[in-house]
């Protein structure tokens, strides 16, 4: 995912700030970090305020393996999805609750409606120890070893995918792309842009002024912003309401 620079340009002007050019970008200095932290902060709080519409999706949900003591009037526990930012709501709107990163709820099989934050999983090699590729595992990061008869090759498997492939050297890991190579951009509605870039101009505000005023008045346009967006989620979801069954309906007639 890439920071989108006309939402930081228009922040930073609201700011009062000289404004991100191309050699910033390419210099990788300071006021391009600045940049690229704060745009992600405000990204990722922003999601986890509202509904928002775009960043919607639906997954099924696994029990958790963690070893752990949950509330007992609870039967099943839930592993949150990685990409989730805020949970809405369960099939057929059965109760739940968040603990610690879990669903703790009584519905087997649970579907859970959330918004994303679009945050991808990278590979990761889980290779056999006591294998010739121990001098190459040594400098990688993200691999695990696991306990294999001696003598044997390395099994090389990629999480998430298939079942376990067997090749004859490490991949590479996946060049960086983007900004934020940890996540990909969803559609997420225009409000959502709107907010961030008036959250954003607040913190610019804060970090780079002072001036009290200006940051209380973009941090109270970015609220209003945020209640719009909170009416048209609460909106959309009135409109779920189930029909009222027809009286032939009722008889079997139809």
């Amino acid at each position: 995912m890439d920071m989108r620079r006309d939402i930081v340009i228009r922040a930073l002007f609201e700011a009062g700030q000289e404004l991100l050019n191309d050699k910033d970008i390419d210099a990788k200095n300071d006021k391009y970090q600045l940049c690229r932290a704060y745009y992600l902060a405000s990204f990722l709080e922003a999601l986890t305020e509202v509904e928002w519409v775009g960043g919607r999706k639906r997954a099924r949900l696994v029990r958790t393996g963690r070893p752990l003591i949950r509330d007992k009037r609870y039967r099943f526990a839930y592993d949150i999805p990685y990409d989730c930012a805020r949970p809405i709501e369960l099939q057929d709107n059965e109760y739940f609750i968040v603990e610690d990163r879990l669903i703790l709820t009584d519905v087997p099989k649970a579907e859970l409606l959330y918004v994303s934050n679009g945050r991808v999983l990278r590979p990761i090699a889980v290779i056999s120890a006591g294998t010739p590729f121990d001098a190459l595992i040594a400098e990688a990061e993200n691999e695990y070893f696991t306990a294999g008869p001696p003598g044997t090759e390395p099994d090389i498997t990629f999480y998430p995918g298939s079942p376990a492939d067997i090749m004859d050297e490490l991949p590479e890991d996946p060049l960086p792309e983007g900004d934020y190579p940890d996540y990909i951009a969803l559609d997420y509605e225009p409000k959502f842009f709107e907010y961030i870039e008036k959250k954003l101009a607040a913190k610019f505000t804060v970090k780079m002024t002072e001036q009290p005023r200006l940051h209380a008045q973009l941090l109270q346009e970015a609220m209003l912003i945020k209640q719009e967006a909170v009416d048209a989620s609460r909106s959309g979801r009135a409109a779920k309401v189930k029909e009222n069954s027809w009286w032939a309906d009722e008889l079997g007639l139809r």
